[in-house]
């Protein structure tokens, strides 16, 4: 998409190597030494030369249940995952760390790997001086220096489905007049052009022009207050504390790491009951974002961004400003990754951690009869980074409360994508038509309609592996009493048994999912659990069949269930960029393992249809959608009444 801060290249991997513990736990980001010992390995090999390009360098994350045993001072085997393309084709393959050598590197077939930064300013160049769009642009009054003074958006193609464009290494370019606007490139579309560029052979195989339309007038940047220097103080809370790449705080303990396609990956979650640390989450990442857009012109139907598989939320996470992203005492973390060469690089403040006062009680009673009173302010413990995908930012928060309830909080903010029409007003003639698939936002720009589906991946082990997913649906009944006049609602439990996507209720919310140990009870005589609640879950409305829906098919259901299995880490699959088949999570849950009583992973789809508002231009205020695991009997008494549950 388009232009990103380049984050400073490191002269002394060495320099780094110590950050926030690095490499003192099994699931800890690689270090400096060990992204610049890969790559070393990997050409010592003569696997790759210097015109690789490196679209991920990450942790192979160690057996789990070897992760689970390792104890305090254990160091295990480390790996790296390494994606690379060379020649015009796509390899991945292990690298063993700690015994120095590459223990698996394949070709992988007919795919694309993500999209590389380098390839943004490739396809800018390669379009800017082809003829062909030269002339489309001259049409438009643009020559010259002016050509020059355009932004142009190298933007993901989509499902690949043309005969001459299969098995080319694509970017479709649109252009902007920026008209010295730093702050929003995108108000001022240049319509009807559309330029395909094949990254290999660096050329323009295809121009779309589809007829001139004015560009909207140019609107001066806000104002914007001066930032206040970055604050690393601690921030006020009860008992927040960070040791060794571990955070505690709000009764909590847990790790996380920042990965270049995810971002944070949030790990060893355990809740602190009576004295006792037990697990609830085991792993939790962001594992596809998909943003179709309901408009069926040329220039504009193969926009149906896989921001994640495609990008990278990691890559495009944003350096976070104090006092407007994150609290002024906010604590905030670097990180690093690699770029595109392969070389370790700094990405500064991409994290940061604090404690906040909710202004709300965490609970509190009032007693009318005798004016007692009790109650107590909420406190709760977020983990934000931000990831500045193209037009839109998306805050991701991992909250942490008291209560005991982990709730996973994204707002959608930035800039809403907007089409140049010939309409200025709803009293134009051609305004229906130009309206028939987003609202007028502005004078000669309409905001086209469109889709955020985000897939959650969250490997929850609630007191240990063995876990099952529990449906509770409400069942309306009438009592035969007094006449069978009286009606209530009971509730009907039942386990599910294979992976696969799982509907809602007929009734609305009427769902309930819970997750328990089935293997011990609370103090009560049940099984400790925690309970699902989705939030926003709207499904695609498209057709299974659309090519569009086919690459992001886990947006069919708000929820999945799926065996473990460490390789399955993605909602589209590991190479959706310019895929056109079924993947990831429909192939995943095809092969119908049991989920009773096992170690599962749950995939909740966090969707909305955004039809936006004139009020959303040209600034979109923050909009937040929800995923949260709440307790249910998982309190009481202070833990199992009858087995442990440990964690490292």
């Amino acid at each position: 998409m388009p232009r990103v801060r380049r984050p400073v290249l490191l002269a002394l991997a060495a320099l780094i190597g110590g950050a926030l513990g690095a490499g003192a736990h099994p699931l800890d980001a690689l270090t400096a030494d060990e992204i610049n010992a890969a790559v070393a390995l990997l050409r010592a090999e003569a696997r790759v030369d210097a015109a690789t390009r490196f679209s991920l360098i990450d942790l192979d994350e160690p057996d789990k249940a070897a992760t689970l045993a390792c104890r305090p001072g254990q160091r295990l085997a480390r790996r790296a995952f390494v994606v690379a393309r060379r020649e015009r084709a796509d390899y991945e393959g292990v690298v063993d760390l700690a015994a120095r050598r590459v223990e698996r590197w394949e070709r992988i077939p007919d795919v694309q790997s993500s999209i590389l930064i380098e390839e943004w300013d490739l396809a800018q160049a390669v379009v800017k001086a082809d003829a062909a769009w030269q002339a489309a642009m001259a049409k438009r009054g643009y020559a010259g220096s002016a050509l020059a003074a355009l932004f142009c958006a190298p933007l993901s193609a989509g499902p690949v489905v043309d005969p001459t464009e299969a098995g080319r290494r694509l970017l479709r370019v649109v252009c902007f007049d920026p008209a010295g606007n730093p702050v929003n490139l995108w108000g001022r579309p240049i319509e009807g052009v559309t330029a395909t560029v094949d990254l290999d052979a660096r050329t323009v195989i295809r121009v779309t022009d589809t007829g001139v339309l004015p560009v909207a007038g140019a609107e001066p940047p806000p104002a914007q207050p001066a930032s206040k220097p970055a604050a690393r103080a601690k921030p006020a809370a009860r008992d927040l504390a960070v040791r060794d790449g571990e955070i505690r705080g709000a009764g909590w303990a847990f790790r996380f790491r920042m990965d270049r396609r995810v971002g944070p990956i949030v790990s060893l979650v355990r809740r602190r009951i009576g004295g006792r640390e037990r697990m609830v989450l085991y792993r939790g990442s962001i594992a596809e974002m998909f943003v179709p857009y309901m408009d069926p012109d040329p220039n504009w139907s193969f926009r149906s961004y896989l921001d994640v598989g495609e990008y990278g939320f990691g890559l495009l996470s944003s350096s976070l400003r104090p006092g407007i992203d994150c609290p002024a005492d906010a604590m905030f973390f670097d990180a690093v990754l690699p770029d595109d060469r392969g070389r370790p690089v700094i990405g500064r403040a991409l994290v940061c951690l604090f404690a906040r006062a909710t202004g709300a009680p965490l609970w509190r009673h009032a007693e009318v009869s005798t004016g007692a009173y009790q109650g107590r302010s909420a406190v709760e413990l977020v983990l934000r980074t931000i990831p500045s995908v193209g037009n839109y930012d998306y805050i991701v928060d991992w909250v942490f409360t008291e209560a005991g309830e982990l709730r996973i909080d994204v707002g959608a903010t930035g800039i809403d994508e907007v089409k140049a029409v010939a309409s200025r007003t709803m009293a134009d003639p051609t305004a229906a038509a130009d309206t028939a698939h987003g609202p007028l936002v502005a004078p000669n720009l309409v905001a086209v309609n469109h889709d955020h589906f985000l897939s959650l991946r969250l490997d929850v082990d609630i007191d240990g592996a063995a876990n099952t997913l529990m449906r509770q649906r409400l069942s309306p009944q009438r009592d035969p009493r007094n006449g069978g006049g009286r009606g209530v609602w009971t509730v009907v439990e039942a386990p599910v048994a294979a992976e696969g996507p799982l509907a809602t209720g007929d009734h609305g919310a009427a769902d309930v999912w819970r997750i328990v140990n089935p293997t011990l009870t609370n103090p009560l005589g049940q099984h400790p659990g925690y309970e699902l609640r989705l939030g926003h879950a709207a499904t695609s409305l498209l057709a299974p069949d659309d090519l569009l829906q086919r690459r992001a098919g886990f947006t069919g259901a708000p929820l999945w269930v799926t065996a473990y299995d460490p390789r399955e880490l993605y909602a589209a699959g590991p190479y959706p960029n310019q895929s056109s088949a079924d993947a990831g999570l429909p192939v995943y849950a095809a092969r119908q393992r049991p989920v009773e009583s096992a170690d599962l992973v749950l995939w909740c789809t966090l969707g909305f249809h955004h039809l936006p508002r004139p009020e959303d231009w040209p600034r979109l205020p923050t909009v937040w959608h929800s995923v949260a695991l709440v307790p249910y009997g998982f309190s009481v008494g202070g833990g199992p009444a009858n087995g442990k549950s440990g964690a490292p």
